[in-house]
């Protein structure tokens, strides 16, 4: 396994764990979808450019903080990429879950 793999894998992993635990946060017992169902519920937008909103958002947060450091710790540009990468997770997640409910 070449190093970028592995390192991949371990990227897969934290990010697997964070969305464990922003799901318990966001959703609870409900819909795994629930926090991003709220923008059809209001009316705003579909759920899915719901998720699409949230990933601009971070990428906005990314070409900044190429630019410079971060002023809130908490939030760096790993935990930003991390992120991301599970906004496309969860569009994925959704988009095969709804292919699944109209077959």
């Amino acid at each position: 396994m070449t190093k970028l793999i592995s390192e991949l894998g371990q990227i897969f992993t934290e990010c697997l764990e964070i969305a464990r635990k922003k799901n318990r946060d966001y959703a609870g017992n409900r819909s795994p979808f629930h926090n991003f169902m709220l923008c059809e519920t209001l009316g705003i937008c579909s759920l899915e450019e719901g998720i699409l909103v949230r990933m601009t958002d971070k990428m906005s947060r990314i070409a900044n903080l190429l630019k410079k450091e971060a002023d809130v710790r908490e939030e760096s540009i790993e935990d930003t990429l991390k992120d991301l990468i599970n906004y496309s997770a969860i569009l994925v997640a959704y988009l095969r879950t709804k292919r699944e409910n109209n077959d």
